[in-house]
This record gives C-alpha cells, structure tokens and sequence, in this order.
C-alpha cells in the first residue's frame, strides 16, 4: 500500500492548533497531509479541487463559514472520499441540530471531537474502510472485465469457473461485512476476511464452530435460521454482542444457499457493525423527539404570547399565521389566508396596504408607538378605538429578498387612556404637592412642639421626685402630731389646712409626673362605656345642673388597654375644663367609639403607631379656642384662666397619660364654635378585666418586722414612726448595702419597704432579689416619688412589683402592708397545704394514655404523689410495691375492668379510699367508694379527694 493522501479545509483566521495537531497525526501514521484555505475554495471551487487529486479522507476544520454548503460544493467533485467534520469537545450534538436530520452530503461522512486520541484512532479506522471500499471496487472492475473480455468466451467452462470463483471469493474477502456460510447442521463452513476481523477470529478456528458458540447468537437469530433453511425468506436481525470489550450492535441478513437443483444446503450470514448507525439513529430518535417537543413548546409559546403576532407571505401579503392575542385584538374571527388590509385594523391616517408595499419595497422596519387604530370585532356595535405598540419586520430569505412581513405589538389602550388621565390630572397634582408641604410644614411644627414638651417634661419629673419627698415628711408629722394635739384640746382647724395643703401637693405632683410620662401605670383590660357608666354621677357632681351631659357609645366597642384609674382622672380634668370654658350652661358630649389611625395620617403626626384604637371624644359648646391657644394647650401650667382659677395642669397630664400609654391625643377648636378632646387608646384582643375595688374600713397594724431602706433621713424618721404607730418592729437602713447586710445577719424581717432610687452600686431591685433569695417568705414593698426605670418599663410596672407612691398617708400605708402581708400568710396556708398532700399517694389506673399523664399532672399541681397503670395487672404490681391513700380507676379497663380490680384493692389496702372514673356518672356499686364523673375540674378533683 503507498502513502494514503488526506486534505485538511481550514478557514483563513484559523489558531492553527487543529493544523498542528492533524499534521502530528499525519506524521505518526505516514500520512500526505495537504491544507487548503476556505478562502480558495469559496473563490474558485472548481479550479482548486482539480489542482488536487481526490484524497482518501477529507478533514473539515473547526470555525468554518457554511461547512454544509461547502461539503455539499466539494462532494460534486470529489465522491468517494470520506468526511469528517471536526469540532471541540462537547460540540457533536451542536454541530448536529445544524446540519438537520437529512444534510445531503451522500454516505460516508462522520463528525469527530478534536481529541488526540480519538481523532488519530477515528482517522485511521476511516482510512482502512476506504481502502476496504477501494479494494471492493478494483476487484470488482477486474472481475467485470476479464468476464466480459473476447478472451473469455473462447476459454473452457473449466477456467471460467475458476476465474469466477478467484474473483467471487476476492470479491467477498474484500467485503467490509462479514459474510458466515453454515450447513443444515448450523455448522461454520465459510468465514470471510471481513468476519475474521470484526469477531478477532481466524477462519482456521471458527470453522470448527457450531454457530450457537458465536457471540453474536441468540433464541431470534436460531429461530430465523431455521425458518430460513424451512424455505421462509427472513427478515434482517439486530443482534446485541461484545466485541473487544465494548458493547456492540449487529445486523444480520440471513438468506438461504440452494445447490443445482435449488434445494436449500445451507445458510448464508451476512453481518454489519452498526454500532455507530445505531447510536446515530437513537441519538436522531431521541433529536427527533426533542424537536417534536420543541416545536410543540415554540408553538406553544407563540401562541401564549402576551403581545399580538402576525406574519404574511407573499408580495400579496396573505395573513400566514397569527397568535392568539391577535385574534383576540381582531374578534376572534377566521382571518388566516386572508390579504393583511382584510384581517388588519386600519390605523387611523395611513392604510395599512400602503405602509406593508412600502416595507416590502424598502426592507426597512416600521415602528408605531400608541398608534390608534380601528377594530370591527363583528358584534355590531361598529368600529372600536384602540392603541397599539406594534413593529412591521421584513422577513428576508437566505438571498436577501423579501418573502413576507412579521407583524409584533401590544395592546397598549389602558396604557395611554392611563397616560391621558395623568396628563389632565397634573393641576390636581400640583395642589397635592402643595398639601404636602402645607403638611409636612404641620409636622415640622408638630416636632418641635413634642420637642418643647419632652424637654419640659424632663424638668418636671426631676422636681416631681424631690418635691413628693418633702410632701412626705410634712404629711407624715402631720399626722403624727395629730392624736398629740387632740389629747392636749387644742383646736386642729390650721392641722387640717396644712393637711388639705399637702394634698394639693401632692396632687400637683401627680400631674406633673403624669405629664412627664413618669406615673406608674397598672393598665388592664378595660371596656370605656362600662366605666363613663360608673363616673355619671361623679361627674354630674362635678359640672353643676347648669351643664346638660350626653354619652353616645357606638356598638361593637372594642375593648382598650389602659389604666382605669389614671383614665378617670383625665377624664375628669377634661370635663372640668370644660365646664369651665362653658360660662353661662351648656353641653358636655362624651362619645366613645372604634377607631382606625392609617399610615397617611401617622406620617403628620410625631409618636403615632397607624393601627386600630378606641376613641373618647370630650365636647363642649364654650368659647373654644384660637390657634395659637391650641399649640400651647398642652404645656404644663399654662391657662387662660384668671390667676388662681386653674393650675394649667389638666391638658398636661392628659396628654402623658395619652403618650405613655401607647395613645395619641389631639384637639379640635374654633373661637365661639366650642373644643372637642379627641383622646385614642390602643385596642386589645384581650377580655375585660374587671377592676378590683381599694379596700376601706379602719387603719389595721400589726406586730410583724419591717425593714424600712430610704437614703432621705427625714423621710426616713417619719416613716419609721408611722410604722411603729401601727404596731410594728421597725428596722433602718440608709441605703441598699447596708439593708442586705441586716438580711444576711438572719434576723426574721417580715416586709422590705424600700425607696426605688438609692444611692451606692447596689440598686433597689437588686437588694429586693437578694432578699427573696435569702428570705423567700418575704414580702416586698417599693416607694417613690419618681421611679424612673427601676421597676417601670414602657410606662407600666413590672409584674409583681407592688408600688406605693409618694407622698402617702398612714392609712394608705397600713393598708398596703396589711394586704401583702395577709397574701403571704395565704401563700404560706397554700403550701402548707400542698405539703399535707404530698404525705399522701394515688394510684391511677386509665387505659387512655393522654388521660392518664393529665391526671396525674392535675394531682402533681394538687401536691398529691402519684403513680399511673395503663391496666389493672400493671396496678396490682404497684399494689404489692408500696401503699396508697387513694386509688382513682377508670370503670371501663381492658381485661379485668374498674369494679373488679377496685375490689381485689380494698382486700390488700382495706383503708384505700377508692374513686371511679367514669363519663357515664356516677357509677352504683356495693363497694365503698365515690364517683367523679369525667370529664373533671381540678376543684372537682381537689374536693373529692379532701372530702
């Protein structure tokens, strides 16, 4: 064999890595590599190709313009060569989607990876095939021309035979298929050159063979075999074997071989590798498939389109296709096949043949923004207006000729009426933008006034603190000189104005604190038409006959969280002020109602959470007030009253009650028109909770221990006298440090009673915490005049914390103390109860899981011990265990049931008390016992148990 030529088609601005690596190749396998630029080619195909004689491979380099057309151009020439397209890694399937299922190139063609190892095993398996198909085709001349040579009729039949048989069996060797000839026994009795090399056989070793002992045998070629030696023509087989190790497909075509007299002998075989056409078909089953699904998706898509799509063929611009939103735009008619200036809408001021002749004439695009055009739907309700966005796109062939227009828009009709209502609206929108200065001006306004106030209100809390314990140590002495002056028969008229002095005092400090947001509050759930109900006569009282009041309450309250007792003070300072704004008489309305703050009107004011609330609205019909009046309002001890006619406080405390307590507050006046108090407190989901009225009667002592803890001496002095007035052992302490050594001495103190703000590191809350801790029997009591965050956080006291604030009377004091000290004796009765208790076992016997782990919690928080059965077996063993006070049984068990176990009980522990379980009620039996019908209450449990 001389050196096999190989041409290599590599584009102009090639890298020259595919050249480098072909010619490397070329070299290892003595192969004439010649390379030829594209750009020869697409000058002169004819003249270039015939420079070259026809190679035995053809090798298409990677980055070709057109390799399709230009392997179709090539194989005009040159076509026995074989094909190969190469292409980078991963590039195969690519390059296959380009060339489509039927490229048109003829047969022998291939498309291979530009790796080295797989390219130089590729080239040379491609060039043995074309040296196989060369052969093929020279025996075959040889054959044609020595049979039909004038040499050869004049020869013997003898030597034609001979000739025939060298050129046939030449003819079947050079086969690439392999060719199998077996005996009516299915023995081997012909193996070709092409068998020898697809199987590795040689034919010295396969004609000792049974066909059955060949890879590629199986039941359906046995089965076709012998239909073929019956006389049946067979169809070809595809048949699964392993060839060098790698899985591969075969076909095989069975025929059958006669002699003479054409009676079957034997059976011809001949087999193909198909490996490659059957990768190849599946992939192009599977492509086929894909692009079945992907025309159905692109159809899909085209047809869901959001926009109108249309497109025409033809210079007679016949509607071709159209999505659904087109149809829907036009009314649904049937305007497929129809000429585009039928299934159109016209556009207003210009025809669309017009336009669609000038694109087609010019190829140039057209595009129309908000074009109103005219849309007969056929409804009989004449032409409609539209906008439309639309695009009109030449469709331009493969020659740049026209063959039809594609036609894309949007309904865009809401769009422009949109845009048209904004373009009338934009005066309007001036004057919004106006407002909105006008209001941000007002929270401007509204910032600094809270500013004003926060910074006043500071101020006011720290007097508050230090003028509550001043308040205390004058009332305090008053008091204890009360009972002297009395014993000596002296008059008490200047005690009792000192007295009223000290709770004028003391009330004015309250409304300072209230305004300052410093009040400790105790809100609850509280329902405000319950209580406006409570204060009608108070206020009725406190308005005179001259005032008529009106109370409206809209249906559905909501209820409201808040401090009832600190709400009737407001309330009442409102109507006071009102009254008084009402000279000559007038009219008092108190209006409650459900309340809704949105985010526009939270965004004008300062502090104000958008959100549900109640509403109480204050109305009077007097003088009202001006502007200015109303920015001042809520300033602290400013009045427009004559000097010694009001305090100026009432507004002040109003509005930090309604601050502190998660509210908002505003007013509303005109001079002459009368002021409504708008008054906003936030709603909860929570019930009404029911105030518990103070307790009254005499002043009560004691004789228990009271450690009292205040840094202030004179505070300090009085205190300790009021206290051992009233009975009890008084100890001192001046500040927090010194207290917890008195604790931690192992003195009995009954009550700490401490002042919140104490000087040193040690705070108050932390001395009572240590003091639970090492006494927890004791019971704590806090005072002040101003608690800052101590024990109160959002405006509200912790829970447990019990407050009495100052300044205070010996009365309020007695009761105070009585009542945390009588709710430790009942704590102490409580646990010693549960302590009796524990002294005493029951046995539960419920077959139900969850009932049997909830009763016996029930009778661990009962302080009771128990042990809980699932069944009476399991009981008896706790029977034997230990013993019992109480057995609870459920009357329904599995197996042995309630009555029955509740017997064999009282016979081992005869002084078991026994108590059935039931939903039936209660249950009748001779045994002494009780029911407690389910389902049961803890104090139907307790009370069964303690009977």
């Amino acid at each position: 064999m001389g050196t096999q030529s190989i041409i290599l088609i590599i584009a102009r601005d090639a890298d020259g890595a595919t050249q480098r690596l072909i010619g490397e190749i070329a070299v290892a396998q003595q192969l004439q590599l010649t390379a030829i630029d594209q750009a020869a080619l697409t000058a002169d195909s004819a003249a270039t190709l015939a420079a070259h004689a026809e190679p035995a491979l053809l090798l298409l380099a990677p980055g070709l313009s057109r390799p399709l057309a230009l392997a179709r151009t090539i194989r005009g020439h040159w076509r026995h060569c074989e094909f190969i397209f190469l292409c980078p890694v991963g590039g195969i399937e690519p390059l296959r989607r380009e060339f489509g299922v039927a490229p048109l190139i003829g047969p022998h063609w291939s498309i291979i990876e530009t790796s080295p190892s797989v390219l130089a095993r590729q080239i040379s398996q491609t060039l043995a095939a074309t040296q196989r198909r060369r052969q093929l085709r020279t025996t075959l001349d040889r054959a044609n021309a020595t049979l039909n040579s004038p040499q050869a009729s004049t020869e013997g039949s003898h030597r034609r035979r001979l000739n025939a048989s060298y050129y046939l069996h030449t003819f079947i060797d050079a086969a690439r298929d392999a060719i199998i000839g077996l005996d009516e026994t299915l023995d081997v009795l012909y193996w070709s050159a092409g068998a020898e090399e697809l199987f590795r056989l040689p034919v010295r070793d396969a004609v000792q063979l049974n066909v059955e002992q060949l890879p590629f045998w199986s039941p359906a070629l046995h089965s076709t075999a012998q239909q073929v030696l019956g006389g049946t023509v067979a169809r070809p087989l595809e048949c699964s074997c392993t060839l060098d190790g790698v899985d591969s497909t075969l076909e095989v075509f069975p025929s059958a071989v006669r002699d003479g007299d054409r009676q079957i002998i034997g059976v011809s075989l001949t087999v193909r590798d198909i490996t490659a056409l059957a990768a190849e078909r599946r992939v192009n089953e599977q492509r086929g498939r894909e692009l079945t699904e992907e025309s159905q998706h692109l159809h899909r898509l085209f047809d869901q389109a959001p926009g109108f799509i249309a497109i025409t063929r033809g210079p007679l611009h016949v509607l071709a296709i159209a999505n659904r939103a087109f149809h829907q735009l036009v009314g649904q008619r049937d305007v497929i096949g129809q000429p585009a200036s039928a299934a159109f809408p016209q556009t207003e001021g210009r025809d669309v043949g017009e336009l669609l002749e000038q694109i087609y004439a010019t190829k140039r695009p057209y595009l129309g923004r908000a074009t109103p055009v005219l849309v007969n739907r056929g409804s009989g309700g004449g032409a409609e207006r539209r906008f439309v966005d639309f695009i009109f796109q030449p469709v331009l062939t493969e020659q740049d000729e026209v063959s039809g227009i594609f036609c894309q828009g949007h309904d865009v009709t809401q769009q422009v009426l949109a845009q048209q209502a904004l373009q009338q609206s934009q005066d309007s929108l001036l004057e919004l933008v106006s407002e909105r200065t006008r209001e941000l001006e007002q929270s401007r306004q509204a910032l600094h006034q809270s500013q004003k106030l926060e910074a006043i209100g500071k101020l006011t809390g720290g007097v508050a603190h230090d003028f509550n314990n001043v308040l205390q140590v004058i009332g305090g002495n008053l008091q204890l000189i009360r009972p002297m002056l009395a014993s000596a028969g002296l008059g008490s008229e200047r005690l009792d104005a000192a007295a009223q002095a000290v709770e004028r005092g003391a009330k004015l400090a309250a409304e300072l604190l209230a305004f300052a947001r410093r009040q400790p509050l105790r809100p609850m759930p509280t329902n405000l038409s319950r209580l406006l109900r409570n204060m009608d006569e108070l206020l009725r009282q406190a308005l005179g006959e001259r005032v008529e009041i009106e109370t409206v309450v809209s249906g559905g309250l909501w209820t409201t969280m808040v401090d009832p007792n600190q709400l009737e003070n407001v309330l009442l300072n409102l109507a006071i002020n009102a009254r008084d704004a009402m000279l000559d008489g007038g009219k008092l309305t108190l209006e409650l109602s459900n309340a809704m703050l949105d985010e526009h009107y939270a965004q004008t004011q300062i502090d104000v959470a958008p959100g549900q609330y109640v509403l109480l609205a204050v109305s009077d019909t007097g003088v009202g007030m001006s502007e200015h009046t109303i920015e001042q309002a809520f300033e602290p001890f400013y009045t427009t009253k004559p000097e010694g006619e009001g305090t100026g406080l009432g507004l002040s405390m109003a509005y930090g009650f309604a601050k502190q307590s998660g509210g908002h507050i505003r007013i509303y006046s005109e001079l002459g028109s009368g002021t409504t108090v708008k008054l906003y407190l936030p709603r909860t989901e929570q019930p009404e909770v029911v105030a518990v009225p103070l307790p009254v009667g005499p002043t009560v002592g004691g004789n228990e221990t009271i450690l009292v803890v205040e840094d202030d001496l004179a505070v300090q002095a009085t205190v300790i006298e009021l206290l051992s007035g009233l009975g009890y052992r008084v100890l001192r302490a001046n500040d927090a440090q010194s207290a917890l050594s008195i604790l931690q001495s192992g003195i009995a103190i009954d009550l700490l009673f401490t002042d919140v703000v104490m000087p040193g590191k040690l705070s108050s809350t932390e001395l009572a915490r240590q003091a639970k801790l090492l006494l927890p029997d004791i019971a704590v009591l806090f005072t002040s005049g101003y608690t800052r965050n101590a024990i109160v956080h959002g405006g509200k006291l912790d829970a447990g914390v019990e407050l009495l604030s100052k300044p205070y009377r010996q009365e309020d004091l007695a009761r105070k103390i009585r009542q945390l000290l009588g709710s430790r004796e009942h704590d102490q009765t409580s646990a010693a109860a549960k302590q009796q208790n524990l002294r005493r076992c029951v046995l539960v016997v419920e077959d139900q899981l969850p009932l049997l782990e909830l009763t016996c919690e029930m009778l661990d928080e009962l302080g009771f011990a128990s042990v809980g059965c699932l069944c009476a077996e399991k009981a008896s063993q706790a029977l034997a265990e230990r013993h019992f006070d109480f057995l609870l049984v459920d009357v329904n068990l599995p197996g042995m049931s309630g009555t029955e176990f509740a017997a064999l009980a009282l016979e081992a522990q005869p002084r078991l008390r026994v108590v059935f379980m039931s939903g039936d009620g209660v249950i009748e039996t001779e045994l002494p016992a009780s029911s407690l019908p389910k389902p049961f209450s803890f104090e139907q449990l307790e009370a069964i148990l303690n009977a």
